[in-house]
């Protein structure tokens, strides 16, 4: 009889132990205050594992000073966090966690964090916020609690993880493997990326496919900073672009964002970048990092592995040296500089240029202007760059404009500070063509199609006073061997119907005035209100002439007191015959 009784408890017994025999898949323990640690393990079949946790106890409001989570390492999903656990005090600060969760056959990578962690993510209700107001007004020791770092040192030994189940406990190396897999087809990998990196990578597509983008990077609603794009190299459209309003929380601090979508590429070049700034990146975080720490910077792949065969490497060249008409590039502080062209049919023009701006305001920058006309065709502003890498106020410019059959001159000026080899930020990643560099993108382009245009040879101008400074009176002769039409473009300053700096024109014979630039017929020629232009053209007839050009002792080139006009390298008079 006691044989009979006991056998069943035996066997009852015998079908529990699989549970009881569960062995430690992953254990993270040892743990230092803003430090992240990983550890890695496989399960053979699907199962439920069995998760232990000691970590600092959650608030209702405030910061959470440990968090720990787990990843498919082949999908890079989120499956489990320390949140969804069941918690039980351990005492004042500490909290004791224990949950199941059921996990299919695969590889998984468990994660514990001791940097402070937003309880909220990226919302906060109202509540929240009068939560808070609430809690400063009436000084509730909660925060003061969390913060005070030295008093809770003898906590941070006691925060761990456990995981439990049936499967095998991987080696560091074996969790790079992991890595592996996910970036199996992966012909675009920047990962694990750290601070002041700027990567790019060509490929060729050539049939249409579709590419699984996987992204992490550094964002907030005023601005980005870590950050990735593709480009059509032919077209320079931007494919693909991460910002703040098309990505999600990556977990931890919440300007950390990630993306993982799908997007189809039609053939041809592109060319990946991914650009960091000087804080918060892998390895190197100045605040909670993402649940992906590993993937910090760029994935791409095909969506289908049999399509990998329809991409290829390129070699791509942010400035090409092939078919450049004008650089003007390492420029130091204080410098300006020109460099003319002429365009003997239309062509498209592919201009690179990287300077200083910040605020909506240029301070290192380049244009282009009409060499008859003197209107500007391109400007370097603030809204059409884009952040060059290092410090924030660098900016790029990297696109392509038409520019008509004609004569064009190139400008560039730098203020007297943040330049090439004397920079007071963090220098752009491409410190050498700080400045400017124009080439034809046409592919039928010629060497015949570009010549040179320097205005001292341009016998169309009669007489050129410019960059006028204070306290001058210049003047120059110039001959008509006929009755003709001159064009006369003139910048100056007048206020309430008075020039200050202005130009005449003389009849050197007699000494009459025969022009002279007023306030009547001048207009605004941009920035502050006193900078006059005029832009016309008038008849003179046969004979020698004197042009005067005169200044104050105040807002000249190179030294205003207000904002500059459109086109102060023209401050003064320009005269020139009308074709």
């Amino acid at each position: 009889m006691r044989q009979i009784v006991i056998f069943p408890a035996l066997a009852t017994l015998m079908t529990f132990l699989p549970c009881y025999a569960q062995n430690i898949l992953t254990e993270i323990k040892d743990i230092l205050p803003q430090e992240i640690k990983v550890e890695g393990f496989r399960l053979h079949r699907n199962q439920e594992v069995e998760i232990e946790a000691v970590g600092f106890r959650p608030r209702k409001h405030g910061a959470i000073l440990s968090q720990a989570w787990i990843l498919n390492a082949e999908t890079r999903d989120l499956v489990w966090e320390l949140e969804d656990a069941n918690v039980n005090n351990r005492g004042r600060r500490l909290a004791e966690f224990d949950d199941q969760v059921s996990l299919p056959k695969g590889s998984y990578e468990v994660y514990y964090s001791t940097f402070r962690h937003s309880r909220f993510g990226n919302k906060e209700g109202l509540g929240d916020f009068i939560g808070r107001m609430f809690r400063g007004i009436f000084n509730e020791d909660e925060e003061d609690e969390y913060e005070d770092y030295e008093e809770h040192c003898r906590d941070w030994k006691e925060c761990k993880i456990v995981v439990r189940g049936h499967g095998t406990r991987c080696k560091k190396n074996e969790i790079e493997e992991f890595r592996n897999v996910f970036n199996e087809n992966a012909f675009v990998s920047m990962i694990g990326l750290r601070d002041d990196e700027y990567l790019q990578k060509g490929f060729q597509v050539d049939k249409p496919v579709d590419i699984q983008i996987y992204a992490l990077g550094e964002a907030r609603r005023n601005g980005t900073f870590d950050y990735g794009w593709i480009m059509n190299t032919e077209t320079h459209e931007k494919v693909w672009k991460f910002n703040y309003l098309d990505s999600a929380p990556a977990g931890g601090s919440k300007k950390n964002r990630y993306v993982d979508e799908t997007i189809t590429l039609q053939p041809g070049q592109y060319v990946a970048f991914f650009v960091t700034d000087d804080s918060h990146s892998y390895g190197r975080w100045n605040d909670a990092p993402p649940y992906d720490p590993s993937f910090w910077g760029l994935t791409v792949k095909p969506v289908n592995p049999s399509d990998s065969k329809y991409v290829k490497d390129y070699d791509f060249e942010r400035v090409s040296e092939k078919n450049v008409i004008v650089k003007i590039n390492r420029l130091r502080d204080n410098e300006f500089k020109s460099e003319g062209f002429t365009c003997k049919k239309a062509l498209k023009v592919h201009i690179y240029a990287i300077g200083e701006g910040q605020r909506r305001e240029m301070f290192d920058y380049g244009w282009i202007v009409d060499a008859k006309s003197h209107k500007k065709i391109w400007e370097m502003n603030f809204r059409n760059t884009e952040h060059a890498g290092g410090g924030d106020k660098n900016r790029l410019f990297d696109d392509h404009i038409k520019l008509k059959k004609g004569s064009y001159i190139v400008y560039y000026v730098t203020d007297g500070s943040h330049s090439y080899w004397d920079w007071n930020t963090a220098a752009p990643h491409d410190q050498e063509n700080w400045g400017i560099t124009l080439s034809v993108a046409d592919a039928d382009f010629e060497s015949g199609d570009i010549s040179e245009y320097n205005e001292k040879r341009d016998s169309n101008i009669l007489a050129k006073i410019v960059r006028v400074r204070d306290y001058e009176q210049e003047r120059e002769r110039f001959t008509l061997q006929k009755d003709s039409e001159v064009r006369i473009y003139a910048i100056g300053e007048g206020d309430q119907g008075t020039m200050y700096d202005y130009g005449w024109i003389e009849d050197a014979d007699t000494r009459q005035v025969v022009w002279e630039m007023t306030y009547r017929r001048t207009e605004h020629a941009g920035g502050g209100s006193k900078n006059r232009l005029f832009d016309d053209t008038i008849f003179l007839e046969k004979g020698d002439y004197i042009v005067y050009y005169e200044t104050d002792g105040s807002h000249s080139f190179s030294d205003w007191n207000t904002a500059q006009p459109y086109d102060p390298m023209n401050w003064g008079i320009t005269i020139s015959l009308v074709d």
